[in-house]
């Protein structure tokens, strides 16, 4: 009896978690792109007329690409941790499913944000989705910690490692939230801290 408990609380291996992150990952960083709108020109076309529709989408594609890159160090940090994962049980999976409903919203809410950037209110919901995010890089990292889900070459080094990095995006999030309600089309750069110190605690390897 007590080996058939053990197996359903251990009923399923990281490689369906990791298909699903791989899925919405690829739908997300698609959506990204069709934020941006076409122009709509009455009238006779001219590349003058089109490179002035350019200049004035130059938020919208920054933000295009900021978000992009983004979601890649999300979905990179996820395989990150599922490499050192192994074993899954149905609390890790409800995790994975709730932080996945965070990634899946942030083409919307950097759509929000390419058109109400100025505005708090737009750029506060872009943070706290950040935010929600890296928690949940957080919270899956400390219960595969406590119910020792690990790869068996786990070291300590190791997880102290995945550990700091993992508190990078949160510490950076509340950080533009701070901004948000200075400045908030400057909360953004915060998050570019996140390249930076996983480059430090990487030893240079992002």
């Amino acid at each position: 009896m007590k080996h058939i408990k053990e197996q359903h609380d251990v009923w399923m291996t990281t490689k369906r978690i990791e298909t699903l992150v791989d899925g919405v990952f690829a739908i997300a960083l698609t959506l990204l792109v069709l934020n941006i709108n076409l122009p709509q020109i009455t009238g006779k076309v001219t590349d003058p007329l089109l490179w002035q529709y350019l200049v004035n989408l130059s938020q919208e594609l920054f933000i295009y690409g900021f978000s992009f890159l983004l979601l890649a160090s999300f979905w990179r940090a996820h395989h990150q941790q599922f490499f050192y994962i192994k074993r899954s049980d149905s609390n890790l999976i409800w995790l994975n499913v709730i932080w996945l409903m965070f990634v899946a919203l942030v083409p919307f809410s950097t759509n929000f944000v390419s058109n109400y950037g100025s505005h708090v209110l737009a750029m506060l919901f872009f943070n706290i989705n950040m935010l929600l995010i890296g928690l949940f890089f957080i919270f899956n990292w400390s219960y595969a910690k406590r119910k020792n889900y690990f790869i068996d070459g786990m070291t300590s080094e190791h997880y102290k490692v995945v550990r700091k990095i993992d508190y990078i995006l949160p510490i950076a999030a509340m950080l533009a939230i701070a901004i948000t309600f200075v400045s908030p089309l400057w909360s953004p750069v915060c998050y570019f801290s996140i390249f930076i110190f996983k480059s430090l605690f990487k030893g240079g390897k992002l």
